[in-house]
């Protein structure tokens, strides 16, 4: 009979006493195994079907093939965060190819068992073995089952900056622990500060994360009655190391003629833009409440850690309003200060940064993870350490941890279901086909909206230093506002270098997918719609997706009208209750035929658009097929609906 993951229960009576030791080291292999067991079922679908899980790893990965030609990041292929992060995905797509999704799915399979390692290094480096164990499982059920999957199985900036991130924050508590003065503090305040440095140039988030170091290392020196110069030099080191990585960047940029336009993007932009997304007061809470159904756990976990430090504080505050000046109130209120004050600290941080910009995407919040993890799992502790508790403990931390496995593994059934698209519907996967099949290998496509998948998806490089319209149009994601504070928010310039572009690398295909999430079609505006109108012809829609060939030769199209565009719908499909505002040539557009959202339409009265063939789905024709046979209604492109088109014809202006 094979051996129980789930130690003997106790017999005869018990103290009730700590034990000194960890326990049986079956319970916690079989939590560890399953932890990984988990990650790897989720990941597994998506690697196969060779999608992407979030969209900002496509437009990361667009950016990383304008790259790759030599385009200087923040001029020829523009972004808001930290430089660091898209030169990683620049070294991804050098290591295996620039729309190798398979190797990038990968890729993110090793950062998800590389953030339980951590967290499991943190856990039992600060506190104890079961601590990292319990703490491995907790945060297993978030990467696995907890947050989405678009979040959870994404490489973003939080999951790219985690390893640096959470070595730094260890090396910082270890350097605390070192001697004062000691070469030991030194290195160790030092590598911490580069780390630090790292972590920031992926993403901006983290970088207030150094103040808890900085605050023990104040604290250390009070308790030993160090010099006050003494502490100022080892702050000076770590905030010195810390900016370091950044200014090399600065330095690049500067070298490389990018600096205004590193710093525009950088912290201008999200300054003045990115981070005042709405002028209305309380238009954050929408987007929170949506979430908080989302990540109702999260917010649970993190609410019940709060309110546990509440006795803390109060009689910290208490003991510090007796005190007596300002240095013995301070030192009152922060004295004693340990691994678990530590691992709060960077907690509230994290949870605070992941809440500065009002959207409450659920991948912001997994910077907050290994801390999450660490403090419950600390929180847990006691009923693991007690001889009259702990098998009670470890039985149900082994229950929970099976009962991991088996959520991911509905997880694992439900994207190989879905064949892999967590994140977008068919329609996107079906016009990259299209593309990939009506252009050449050497052309290129240019995308209007925010839906920058389909580059790799089809295979062809961006054109274009935009891989996602934000700039162009000022509209911030999520938060759709009048039209006339969008257009003040426009990057003075954006468009004119955006179309300059256009002109001088022009793409093969125009794909406008303003009406996906954004509700910003391409041809509200005057200068792109008259750049639409005098290069290309409307050809196929697929979903919300318009296609538009470039003219041959400033032909005139075969069928002269452009569509009315596509009603609002998110990346799924699914209909969103968003106004869309007219396009300038709304009159002048005609109707599309009713047809199947998830096949192709088309302006029946003009030419069949020439490479359907190449997304025609057989397990689909057979499906439909039989489900005719049964008496089924097959919804599919509806001829006789097409209207009769406008006689008046758009004339933009030159």
């Amino acid at each position: 009979m094979p051996a129980s993951p789930l130690p003997n229960p106790p017999s005869g009576k018990s103290s009730g006493k700590s034990t000194r030791r960890d326990g049986s080291p079956w319970w916690q292999r079989f939590a560890l195994l399953a932890s990984v067991a988990s990650v790897i079922g989720v990941h597994a679908p998506l690697i196969a079907y060779k999608t992407f899980a979030n969209v900002d790893e496509a437009y990361a990965t667009a950016l990383a093939a304008r790259l790759l030609e030599g385009h200087k990041l923040y001029q020829g292929a523009v972004s808001q965060r930290g430089p660091l992060m898209y030169y990683l995905f620049e070294a991804f797509a050098w290591l295996h190819g620039w729309d190798n999704i398979v190797a990038l799915r990968l890729w993110a399979l090793g950062l998800a068992l590389l953030h339980l390692g951590l967290v499991y290094f943190l856990g039992t480096k600060l506190f104890s073995k079961t601590t990292g164990v319990v703490a491995t499982t907790i945060a297993s059920y978030a990467l696995s089952f907890g947050f989405p999957p678009e979040d959870a199985l994404a490489i973003n900036g939080e999951p790219l900056q985690l390893p640096f991130f959470v070595l730094a924050v260890y090396l910082g508590w270890c350097a605390v622990k070192a001697q004062p003065g000691s070469r030991q503090r030194f290195t160790r305040l030092a590598i911490a500060g580069l780390l630090f440095g790292v972590a920031v140039s992926i993403k901006q988030s983290v970088l207030l994360h150094p103040a808890p170091v900085g605050l023990l290392l104040a604290l250390d020196a009070h308790r030993r009655r160090e010099p006050l110069r003494r502490v100022v030099k080892d702050l000076a080191v770590l905030g010195a190391m810390t900016l370091f990585v950044p200014a090399l960047f600065a330095l690049h940029a500067q070298l490389t003629g990018t600096l205004r336009d590193f710093y525009y993007y950088t912290v201008v932009y999200n300054r003045d833009v990115h981070l005042k997304p709405t002028t209305r007061r309380f238009e954050w809470l929408p987007p929170f409440f949506f979430r908080l159904t989302g990540q109702t756990s999260f917010f649970i976990v993190t609410t019940l850690l709060f309110a546990r430090t509440l006795p803390y504080v109060r009689r910290r505050l208490s003991a510090a309003l007796r005190g007596g000046g300002r240095r013995a109130w301070l030192w009152t209120l922060f004295r004693g200060h340990g691994a678990e004050h530590y691992v709060a600290w960077h907690l509230a941080l994290a949870v605070v940064a992941s809440s500065a910009m009002y959207r409450f995407f659920p991948h912001y919040y997994v910077q907050a993870l290994p801390f999450l993890a660490v403090a419950m799992a600390k929180a847990l502790l006691t009923p693991f350490r007690r001889r009259r508790t702990a098998w009670g403990a470890r039985t149900m931390a082994v229950a929970f941890a099976a009962f991991v496995v088996f959520a991911a593994t509905f997880g694992t059934i439900f994207g190989e279901k879905v064949d892999g698209r967590v994140s977008h519907d068919r329609t996107f996967q079906d016009a990259a086909k299209y593309i990939e099949a009506t252009t050449n290998r050497d052309d290129r496509l240019f995308v209007w909206g925010f839906s920058p998948w389909l580059y790799p998806y089809s295979h062809r490089r961006p054109a274009g230093r935009f891989v996602f319209s934000t700039y162009v149009t000022g509209f911030v994601p999520w938060y759709w506002e009048k039209l006339n504070v969008e257009s003040a928010r426009i990057v003075p310039g954006s468009v004119e270098a955006l179309l300059a572009d256009l002109d001088r690398e022009k793409p093969a295909i125009v794909v406008d997918a303003g009406s996906v999430m954004m509700a910003r079609p391409m041809r509200m505006f005057e200068k792109p719609t008259a750049w639409l109108y005098r290069h290309y012809c409307f050809e196929v829609r697929f979903g919300a997706l318009d296609l538009y060939r470039r003219k041959v030769d400033s032909a005139d199209c075969a069928y002269p009208h452009f569509p009315r565009p596509a009603g609002v719908v998110d990346w799924m499909g699914r209909g969103m209750g968003i106004p869309l505002p007219m396009t300038l040539d709304f009159d002048a557009s005609a109707r599309l035929p009713i047809a199947n959202f998830l096949k192709p339409n088309w302006f029946t009265r003009g030419p069949k658009p020439p490479g359907l063939a190449a997304v025609r789905d057989a397990k689909r024709d057979k499906e439909e097929a039989e489900g005719a046979a049964e008496g089924f209604y097959v919804f599919d492109l509806e001829q006789e609906t097409e209207p009769v088109p406008p006689e008046k014809r758009y004339e933009p202006r030159q």
